[in-house]
């Protein structure tokens, strides 16, 4: 069974034909696009199949083998900003950082146009993270 035309992509690059009409140019990126979109749904489907039926462990040594023969990088051991009984908690310090910049992105433009009140109400709600990172940059010294 062949996945995908490995005469148009290998695990290295695309293979354009010089020939290449803007017609099967858009279906090239096309597919692209739609393998970047499905990707981690694939992953992760794939993965919850081969924990239900070989378990977790064995998914995780052989996904992370399949990684190193493939030659993709590594995930960086990052240290747990969270307590240990909290790390599987709903709300990290990781994901109130993505959640604030996907805001910010947001509504960068729009602040400039707030009222008193609404600056009032979000210069409360911002003030905690303020202190908690003038505070943490005091014990970097």
């Amino acid at each position: 069974m062949q996945l995908i035309d490995t005469s148009t992509f290998t695990t290295e690059t695309v293979n354009i034909p010089e020939n290449c009409t803007m017609h099967d140019w858009m279906q090239i990126h096309r597919s692209i696009l739609l393998c970047k979109n499905a990707a981690s749904k694939w992953l992760a489907q794939s993965r919850a199949y081969a924990v239900g039926k070989w378990g977790n462990e064995w998914t995780a040594d052989a996904e992370a083998q399949l990684e190193l023969d493939l030659g993709l990088p590594q995930p960086e051991a990052q240290p747990s900003l969270n307590p240990p009984d909290k790390s599987r908690g709903i709300v990290t310090i990781e994901g109130l950082s993505q959640k604030f910049e996907l805001w910010q992105r947001k509504m960068e433009d729009e602040i400039t146009t707030w009222d008193t009140d609404r600056l009032n109400r979000a210069l409360e709600l911002l003030t905690p993270f303020e202190a908690q990172a003038a505070r943490i940059r005091s014990l970097l010294g």
